[in-house]
């Protein structure tokens, strides 16, 4: 490494290491200001070093996202690269592991890592593909762990959750059109996640159907891919699974944009036989290019054509 050779690069990496923590160990929600800028100036020369202390300060206290996140709205546009850059790297590390085989849970450094991505990505405009790739690529490993990171990502920038438990006038919400859906169907409404939606939107525009493709097998990989998983464990993993594929399918469904390219997906049957996806899974993809084939044959039909369906006899 031309860090380890350079003593000059030694002592700037100190320097700057020993600036980042006297700036996290005093870091509060109530001084973001003075403090954001201090982490901006010294970002600006050694990006990659604060973002690292930044990173682990983070895995070790939870509390201090959001302070984070305000006070790093004085990064460059350089800077804000490194950072997407430094978290795929503290997500791809490989002397951590992302489940805790004894307790049966996903460790806690990772759920806080993936809850950091949701509320960064969501507040500034950092280059997502990067990252969207690391999961896709993760996802034809079979590891399922990462698709939190995708929950996270999706809820934080489009306002789309997926909730166990849900209210009346959400209930009430489903059963009208997209917009009362978008509106009330949802804690968080949609058009207070309108830029970063659009953002997410674009990012997701080439690489959504891979996506979708791979978080449905992955179902199928949870429960039959590894025998030695406790099986509170794989329980957990599959809801997790279901939920990210339900969560990213209906925001696909309500943007216009990429609702269109649904009604472009392969067939059931390539669904099926090609891309191995269980009968439910390939329905709900298709099912916007399913209803737009039934709207087109409704249309064409004459009185005289049989009808498309029958009646109840009482």
């Amino acid at each position: 490494c031309p860090t380890t050779r350079t003593p000059l690069l030694i002592v700037a990496k100190a320097e700057t290491i020993h600036s980042s923590r006297y700036i996290l160990k005093r870091l509060t929600k109530e001084n973001v200001k003075p403090f954001g800028r201090q982490i901006g100036r010294v970002s600006h020369c050694n990006p990659s070093v604060i973002f690292d202390q930044i990173l682990f300060q983070i895995q070790r206290y939870d509390n201090m996202i959001l302070p984070i996140v305000n006070a790093l709205k004085y990064l460059g546009l350089m800077s804000l690269d490194v950072l997407s850059y430094c978290i795929v790297e503290a997500l791809s590390d490989p002397d951590k592991a992302k489940l805790k085989e004894e307790d049966t849970n996903i460790s806690w450094w990772f759920q806080v890592l993936a809850t950091f991505c949701g509320h960064i990505y969501k507040k500034y405009n950092i280059e997502l593909s990067g990252l969207l790739q690391y999961i896709v690529n993760q996802l034809k490993a079979n590891k399922s762990t990462d698709l939190l990171i995708l929950k996270e990502v999706v809820q934080r920038m489009s306002g789309i959750e997926i909730s166990e438990e849900v209210t009346e006038s959400q209930l009430e919400a489903v059963c009208g059109g997209p917009v009362l859906l978008a509106e009330a169907g949802f804690f968080t409404p949609i058009r207070h996640a309108e830029r970063s939606n659009h953002r997410l939107q674009e990012s997701l525009r080439e690489i959504w159907l891979p996506l979708c493709i791979l978080a449905s097998q992955q179902r199928h990989s949870i429960v039959f891919g590894n025998d030695e998983r406790h099986i509170k464990l794989t329980a957990r993993l599959y809801d997790q699974c279901q939920d990210t594929f339900t969560q990213l399918g209906q925001f696909l469904t309500t943007n216009p944009s990429i609702n269109q390219s649904l009604k472009c997906l392969p067939s059931f049957e390539e669904l099926s036989t090609m891309y191995h996806l269980q009968a439910d899974s390939a329905f709900f993809l298709l099912r916007t290019k399913l209803s737009d084939q039934i709207k087109t044959a409704s249309k064409g039909a004459t009185p005289e054509d049989p009808q498309p369906y029958t009646y109840a006899s009482y």
